[in-house]
Order: C-alpha cells, then structure tokens, then sequence
C-alpha cells in the first residue's frame, strides 16, 4: 500500500515537472518571438513609411524580400495602420495590401473550419473595405454569433445598397440570441440614419424574439431616426402592454425619441403608464412628457411630483419640470392630510436648489 501511493506520488511529481518545464520552455520562446518582432518592427518601420512617400514603391519586390516572420510583422503594422491612416498614406497600404495578396488570403479564410481564422479573414476584410457578396457572408457566416457580427460590420464599412437590411438580418439571424456589445453597436451603425431595416424586422418577426435581444433592438431604435409609419407607432403601442416592465419602459424611450405629433400622442397611454406599478416604466414616462413639453404633459408631471409613491420618481418628474421651466408645484397644492405630503415637498425643494444652487463669493489669493 505503501509503495503503491509513493509510486503514484513520484508519478504525480514527474507529471508536474514535466508540465512545468514544458511552460517555462514555452515561455521563453514567446518573449523571444515577441522581442525578436519588436525590433524587426523598429527595423522595417522608417523604411515603410519611407516607401509610402514614392509614387513606385514596388511593394511586392520588398515584401518578398523579406523573412516569413519579417512579412508577419509587415501585416501587423499595414492592420494597424490602416485604423489610423486616412487619405494618401492610407491608399498605399491598400496598395500593398493588394499587391502581396493580403485580400485575396482573407477572401479564401472565410472558407475555413477554424472560427478564428475566419474571423481574421473578416477583420482583414473590413480594414481593407474589399466588398463580399451576402451570400458568401451567408454560407460561411451564419454559424456563429461572432462571425455574422463581423460580416455585419463588413457590409457596413463597404457601405452597399442594401448593407442595412443585409446586416440587420444577419445580426438578427437567430432571435433567442442576444447581440455583443460589438454587434450593438453595428446594429445602430447600420439604422442610425434610417432604421427602416430594424423596425420591418421587429415589425414582422419581433414578437417571437428573446426578452434581451427585443430591449437590445428597442435601445437602438431610441437612439435612431424613425420612419413616421403608422404600423410601427402601433407595433410601438402594443409593447405598452408587454409583460416585462423593461420592454414596457423601453418602448416608452422609443416613443421620446419622435418628439410630440398627434399620431404618437394617440398611441402612448399615458393614464396606464402614470399608474404602472413599476417605478422603471413611470420614470420612462415622465422622460416622455418632458420631452413633449405640452401644456397637458406639464400637468401630468406636476400631477406626479404630488403623487408619485416612490421618491425617485417623484424626484424625476420635479427636475423634468426645472428642465423644462415650468413651475414646480406649490406648498399649496399638497395636501397636508396624505401621507407623501412631507416626501413631494422634499422632491421639489431638491429640485430648486438643484436648478438654483447658492453662489458662492469669489475669494481671491491671501
């Protein structure tokens, strides 16, 4: 028994040995690979962006005269330089790009098995602006969340007819899975300026989308210029009575976003979202009425500072009317006998000195 647990001691230490020795070996031929590309990367530096400046570089003669790990550190810098670049410089990497077969390398990793080289493949792609046909994108994209954000993001640098609705669908692929914070942000890119694309999709197909990603779409279309459509105001409308005071509360944003007409005022019940019992969604609301800032809005507000059970919210309606510059309710207009009284006076005394703060004297050197 006893030899049998030192033999498996021994076994376990050789083990841990090994996989030590393996991890140092490793070690120290990254940081000479690293150290070895930084100063091929201050070697080959001057002489590339001496190169930029002739009309008759001869890219493909200098590339080729080069190590494989020298044309590796050249890649490196073309992809970074090609983020920051702009103009004249910028088309000669392009140039070189194109010279050494860079594009057409990309073009040929979409094709791979291996995520990551097809994501490369993409980035490549979308650093040199080379156009890809959606249906490519679509056969060799659409397996992952990542690379359909990415051929999103192609679409969309090399700015098609139909990048919007192209993109938007591919992002939009799978509606039970939500986006990436890099997805999101294409997905705005993509409707920022018309968001026609997203809104016939969540028109057509948003009811049977996941929770998370129907919010993801509803905060992008806060933040984008709509279409004034009848149907999406009443898409809009219907999702005032989701289940979930978070859909609720973001439709209510989605609406500010359109400013005040009597067609949008006609979809937003403004009684039902005063009352709902989430504090999120009435806060939602009174963004709403700020921003329309009618006569009938600024009464609902004053309504809420009184009213409201939770502080705040009440605190938000008081400073959407200093926003607004209207008048705070009064003393008066409280009544003594509830028991919020002393609450709404709080809120609106917090909201004047937040709109009127005390001056301070100037005092000078003593």
């Amino acid at each position: 028994m006893v030899s049998t647990l030192l033999v498996a001691a021994v076994v376990v230490f050789a083990i841990c040995l090994l996989v030590a020795a393996v991890t140092l070996f490793l070690s120290v031929i990254r940081f000479w690979l690293d150290q070895r590309r930084e100063a091929i990367r201050r070697e080959l530096m001057p002489e590339l962006f001496v190169r930029l400046e002739q009309p008759d570089p001869d890219w493909a003669g200098w590339y080729e005269s080069h190590s494989r790990l020298e044309r590796f550190v050249i890649r490196d810098v073309v992809s970074q330089y090609l983020r920051r670049l702009r103009g004249y410089e910028r088309q000669q990497l392009l140039s070189l790009a194109t010279t050494v077969g860079i594009d057409d390398r990309a073009d040929r990793s979409l094709d791979s098995w291996r995520l990551t080289r097809r994501l490369r493949g993409l980035i490549w792609l979308s650093l040199l602006e080379r156009p890809v046909s959606t249906d490519r994108l679509r056969a060799t994209c659409l397996d992952h969340s990542t690379t359909r954000a990415a051929a999103a993001r192609l679409l969309l640098v090399c700015e098609g007819e139909t990048a919007a609705d192209d993109g938007t669908s591919l992002l939009c692929f799978r509606n039970d899975e939500r986006l990436s914070v890099f997805g999101l942000d294409t997905l705005y890119r993509l409707n920022r300026v018309d968001a026609s694309a997203l809104t016939s999709k969540l028109i057509i197909d948003g009811e049977w989308w996941d929770e998370e990603l129907l919010l993801q779409s509803l905060l992008v279309l806060a933040h984008c210029r709509l279409e004034r459509r009848s149907d999406l105001f009443e898409w809009l409308g219907e999702l005032l009575e989701h289940d979930s005071p978070q859909v609720r509360a973001a439709a209510l944003a989605a609406f500010e976003r359109q400013g005040w007409s009597p067609e949008i005022r006609a979809r937003v019940d403004v009684e039902g979202a005063l009352s709902d019992p989430d504090p999120g969604v009435r806060t939602a609301c009174y963004d709403l009425l700020g921003r329309w800032g009618d006569r009938s809005s600024i009464e609902w507000l004053q309504y809420a500072v009184v009213t409201d059970p939770n502080e705040r919210c009440r605190l938000t309606a008081a400073r959407t009317l200093t926003k607004a510059g209207a008048a705070l309710p009064s003393a008066i207009d409280i009544n003594p006998e509830t028991e919020s009284a002393e609450d709404a006076a709080a809120a609106i005394e917090w909201a004047r000195a937040e709109y009127n703060p005390p001056r301070r004297a100037a005092v000078g050197w003593s």
